[in-house]
């Protein structure tokens, strides 16, 4: 049988690990930690931090954030710029390509359909 699956408290987790970058750095790599807890059927969720830092995108998958706290600055390659803080959810959809600029330490909760 199928069963729910929870990660508790997520803006209160502390066992986020170092992951492999979300993008291509531009300038110094920023530290990034993660913590999934669903990894099945192509479905992924869990709980990601960026430290200060610029990445660009070019996304395969689409993907919901929840933003737990922090500042993300999100330039489309058109060059629309969307600002993401703390409360505030959205979808990356497949195919988007920009940068993303993390301007205060981001905390999100995402699900990733690939």
């Amino acid at each position: 049988m199928t069963e729910i699956k929870v990660q508790h408290q997520c803006i209160d987790l502390d066992n986020l690990i170092e992951t492999e970058s979300f993008g291509e750095s531009i300038g110094p790599l920023p530290k990034q930690t993660d913590s999934g807890f669903l990894d099945q059927d192509n479905t992924f969720a869990g709980t990601w931090e960026c430290e200060p830092g610029k990445l660009q995108l070019d996304l395969e998958v689409t993907e919901f954030c929840h933003i737990l706290k922090g500042h993300w600055v999100l330039t489309s390659e058109s060059g629309k710029v969307i600002e993401v803080k703390a409360g505030d959810s959205f979808v990356f959809p497949k195919g988007w390509k920009g940068t993303a600029e993390v301007i205060e330490t981001l905390r999100k909760v995402y699900m990733i359909i690939s």
